[in-house]
C-alpha cells in the first residue's frame, strides 16, 4: 500500500470515529479526531466544519474567531462567526458581520440569529418585524418559544413608549402572561399589570410542579416575575411589600446577574437616605461587570444616576468624577 493510500484509510478511519464521537455528544474526543483529519490533509472542508462545530459546542468561541481568520474556510462561515461574537457580547460585531457577508435573503438560521442580535441592541422595532416574518414563513417545533420572543420585544416597545401597532398575544403560557404584564408596566398600567404578574406566577408554579420540578428551580424560574411584581408595587406606593420581594430574591441568590441587579438598585431606590451602608452594598451589585452585558441601556442609566445620587447622600470622594461620567454617557440627563 503506497504512502498516499495509508494516509487516505487513517482519514477514512478517522472520520468513523468522528462520526460516532459526534453522535454521542463526546465533543473533546470528536475534535481530537477533526484535528487529525487536517493534520493529514488541510483541504478536507468536512473535518474542518466539524472542528468548527465542536469548538462551539465546547464554547470556544474566541477559538472559532481566531480559526476562522487564519484559515478562511471555502464555505460561508459568516453564521459560525456572528454567533461567536453575540455570545462574546459583541452583538454590534455581529450585526455588521451578517450585513456586510452579502447573503440575500437570509436563510433561517441566520434570520433567527440576526433576531436575537436586533434585541441585544435594542432595535426593537426592527426585530419585531423580523420575528413576525419568521412565524409567518416558519411551522416547527420552536413556533411557541419564538412568539414568546416576539411577545418580549412587544413589551419593551411599549416600555419604550413606541407608536408601532402592535397585535394582541396570546396569553396561554406563563412565559407569555409575563411578557403581557411588562408591556402593561411599560404603559404604566400598574395595577393591571400586577394582576397578570400574580397569574404568570401561579401558571408557572403549576407548570413546573407538573413537571416534577424542585423548589428550588421553582424559586428560580419565578423570580424575574416577582421582582417585577415587586417593581409594580413600588411604582404604586407599596414600598414595604415591594421591598420584602426584593429582599427575598436577592436572598435567594439568583444566577441572573440582570436581575439582581435591578433588584438592588430598586431596593437603594427605596431605602432612599436611610441605611445607607446597606445601600451601598446593594449599589456594588447592581453596577457589577457580570450584570452590564444583561442590562438594557435604560436600565443601565437609572442604575448609573442612582449610583450617583448615592454618592451624593454619603458624600463619597468620587461624587463629582461619577456625575461627569453620567453627564458624558447620558447627556439628556444634563
Amino acid at each position: 500500500m503506497s504512502k498516499n493510500e495509508n494516509r487516505e484509510a487513517t482519514i477514512r478511519q478517522l472520520y468513523t470515529e468522528l462520526n460516532k464521537q459526534g453522535s454521542n455528544g463526546e465533543y473533546e474526543k470528536a475534535l481530537k479526531s477533526a484535528n487529525k483529519i487536517l493534520a493529514l490533509d488541510q483541504s478536507e472542508q468536512k473535518a474542518l466544519q466539524c472542528k468548527l462545530v465542536c469548538l462551539i459546542q465546547l464554547s470556544k468561541f474566541e477559538e472559532v474567531l481566531k480559526f476562522l481568520d487564519r484559515t478562511q474556510p471555502a464555505y460561508d462561515c459568516t453564521f459560525e462567526r456572528a454567533y461567536c461574537q453575540y455570545r462574546l457580547n459583541q452583538p454590534e460585531a455581529a450585526y455588521k458581520t451578517i450585513q456586510e457577508s452579502g447573503v440575500k435573503p437570509l436563510p433561517p438560521n441566520l434570520k433567527e440569529l440576526m433576531a436575537q442580535i436586533l434585541y441585544r441592541l435594542e432595535k426593537f422595532e426592527e426585530c419585531f418585524d423580523l420575528y413576525r416574518d419568521i412565524i409567518k414563513n416558519t411551522h416547527d417545533d420552536y413556533d411557541d418559544e419564538r412568539t414568546t420572543n416576539m411577545s418580549a420585544v412587544a413589551a419593551n416597545l411599549c416600555v419604550e413608549g413606541s407608536k408601532k401597532e402592535l397585535p394582541k398575544l396570546r396569553e396561554d403560557t406563563y412565559e407569555l402572561t409575563y411578557n403581557a404584564a411588562c408591556a402593561l408596566a411599560g404603559k404604566q398600567q400598574f395595577p393591571e399589570a400586577e394582576k397578570k404578574l400574580r397569574t404568570s406566577e401561579k401558571l408557572c408554579r403549576e407548570f413546573l410542579e407538573e413537571d416534577g420540578a424542585t423548589e428550588e428551580d421553582i424559586m428560580d424560574e419565578v423570580a424575574i416575575i416577582k421582582v417585577q411584581l415587586a417593581y409594580c408595587l413600588q411604582m404604586q406606593g407599596k414600598s414595604k411589600e415591594a421591598s420584602a420581594i426584593y429582599t427575598d430574591a436577592l436572598k435567594h441568590k439568583t444566577n441572573d446577574q440582570a436581575l439582581t441587579a435591578v433588584a438592588s438598585n430598586n431596593l437603594v431606590v427605596i431605602n432612599k437616605d436611610q441605611n445607607m451602608f446597606d445601600s451601598k452594598k446593594k449599589m456594588k451589585q447592581a453596577t457589577s461587570e457580570q450584570a452590564e452585558h444583561k442590562l438594557t441601556s435604560k436600565q443601565k442609566k437609572l442604575i448609573a444616576f442612582n449610583n450617583c445620587l448615592l454618592a451624593l447622600f454619603t458624600n463619597q470622594a468620587d461624587c463629582q468624577l461619577l456625575a461627569s461620567r453620567l453627564g458624558n454617557s447620558y447627556q439628556d440627563l444634563e
